[in-house]
């Protein structure tokens, strides 16, 4: 039981480190978002969606 506990809680470090990175890079201008979702564009290109600009 405390292996699954284990994890789940590395898991959740992972994704929340990843967030954590995009919202630093972006917010620091080292890596582009044109759409200004926090997400690099690098990272939307690699999952296959096309980062536009927001229409406003």
């Amino acid at each position: 039981m405390t292996e699954v506990i284990i994890v789940i809680i590395a898991i959740i470090v992972l994704i929340v480190g990843v967030i954590i990175y995009g919202v630093v890079t972006t917010t620091m201008g080292t890596e582009e978002d044109v759409n200004k979702n926090f997400v690099p564009d690098r990272f939307e290109r690699m999952v296959g969606k096309d980062p536009k600009k927001k229409s406003s």
